[in-house]
């Protein structure tokens, strides 16, 4: 039985960081842009997620990396999928800044 409790205990400890936490109203993160989209409504775009929340950064390319400070997290109506809202800084390259696309 004790040994049953310590695997258990010493699984859970390895998998639990492992476990994305979703991004948060408030809060600051820093991510790195994993695709590129691009659509007719809001016209190119770099994706990244936090946890199960998504991140459209206006013209970013993939691998570029940047600061985030979130604003609002809405449902996309659209892709179902949790969106933030946030003002950016890009970290490294050309330094832009600016808004998150928002979720329809």
């Amino acid at each position: 039985m004790r040994s049953f409790l310590l695997t258990s205990i010493a699984v859970l400890g390895l998998a639990l960081p492992a476990i994305a936490q979703d991004a948060q109203v408030g809060k600051e993160y820093d991510l790195t842009i994993e695709s590129e989209q691009t659509n007719q409504y809001v016209g190119a775009y770099g994706e990244a997620k936090i946890g199960s929340v998504v991140f459209d950064v206006p013209n970013a390319k993939k691998n570029e990396k940047y600061h985030v400070k979130v604003t609002t997290i809405a449902k996309n109506q659209y892709t179902g999928d949790m969106q933030a809202s946030c003002e950016f800084q890009q970290t490294g390259g050309d330094k832009r800044s600016g808004m998150c696309n928002a979720a329809p």
